[in-house]
């Protein structure tokens, strides 16, 4: 099974996660963690690297982070370019979350990344009366 990994500013991770499990139940194979005000890139780096290892199950991981730039987001693009074993994607929603969990049984990891980024971009709407 693919594993996720959620990571973001605050509690975020961890209440998007809750979230969508009210949707869909239990998400197995899946770590929150939370880059909170004062702490240190360096623990965030080595928590995303122990969670990475963790994760994989032999078919890969998808970290999911909330915000581009944000320093969630460099942790994990620095640990990307470092190891290159797993897929990173962000503007991290619920939908995104919601089908990455529902459908990495189904997809390979590259096909579940693509699929997941459509739907972040998909469930992106502008409703109009």
């Amino acid at each position: 099974m693919i594993g996720i990994l959620l990571v973001t500013h605050g509690e975020f991770g961890e209440e998007i996660k809750r979230s969508a499990e009210l949707v869909i139940g239990p998400i197995a194979n899946c770590t929150a963690i939370s880059l909170n005000r004062d702490d240190s890139i360096s623990n965030l780096k080595d928590k995303v690297d122990e969670a990475l290892e963790n994760l994989n199950q032999g078919e890969g991981v998808i970290a999911l982070v909330d915000l581009i730039g944000g320093s969630p987001f460099n942790v994990c693009s620095v640990t990307l370019k470092q190891k290159r074993n797993f897929k990173l994607l962000s503007g991290l929603n619920l939908s995104m979350l919601i089908e990455c969990a529902m459908m990495r049984e189904s997809m390979e990891i590259k096909e579940l990344t693509q699929h997941c980024k459509q739907t972040g971009i998909d469930s992106v709407i502008e409703v109009n009366p």
